[in-house]
């Protein structure tokens, strides 16, 4: 057997713990690299997701204004009627919606609502009504989709507002606007809506326990 000196013993013990050292240090580095891919990856994983959820959303909403218009002039009633019993009946709802029978839900499990709007005789004309309640937790982002799908279709609808109320308080009508064929005088018009109205309308949303899309369009 080899004898080795006590001075070479001291060398190579030497030599292996600095290979030692050298060895965690590449570790922690190398696993340091895969903490930040991971962040990066988880982030753009989510945000992917979101711009998918986003896309759902509007395919969703806009399949429902379309159905909305289209049947329009079908739904003469003398009261305030539930239209998404019908609509189901008719295969018109989104396979990709969600309903419980009064409600249907988007993408984002945000309740819509499909109904006529006469309330009273005392109403000069009809309209039918599509409302989007808008989750109180949910991203700004949402809101601001919602409304550039109005914005899409301006040419169909009759009337647009938001009805928000905070807690123990009456609801609040505001941020009116109008469509294309009713959009005369000084009344604001859905196409003319800016980033900066978006924005804003969007935060008169902010800390409401609820807050309506409400969007009419008039029967003929």
């Amino acid at each position: 057997m080899e004898k080795i000196s006590q001075n070479e013993q001291t060398k190579r013990r030497k030599a292996d713990a600095t290979f030692s050292g050298r060895s965690m240090v590449e570790m922690l580095g190398v696993l340091a690299i895969i903490g930040i891919l991971s962040v990066g990856a988880i982030a753009g994983y989510s945000k992917a997701m979101m711009k998918y959820k986003l896309n759902k959303q509007a395919e969703q909403i806009s399949q429902l204004f379309n159905t909305m218009y289209i049947y329009k002039d079908q739904w003469h009633f003398d009261t305030w009627v539930n239209l998404v019993p019908y609509l189901l009946k008719l295969k018109e709802i989104p396979d990709s919606m969600s309903d419980d029978g009064y409600f249907v839900y988007d993408i984002f499990n945000n309740s819509i609502l499909l109904s006529t709007n006469k309330l009273s005789s005392s109403n000069s004309y009809d309209m039918v009504h599509l409302a989007v309640q808008i989750n109180q937790n949910n991203d700004i982002e949402i809101c601001q989709n919602i409304l550039n799908i109005i914005k899409e279709h301006h040419g169909q609808i009759y009337v647009f507002f938001t009805d928000s109320n905070s807690e123990n308080a009456s609801p609040q009508l505001t941020n009116l606007y109008y469509g294309d064929d009713f959009c005369y005088d000084n009344r604001k018009c859905i196409y003319n809506i800016t980033l900066n109205d978006i924005y804003q309308i969007c935060q008169t949303c902010t800390g409401k326990t609820r807050c309506n899309f409400d969007i009419h369009w008039k029967i003929s």
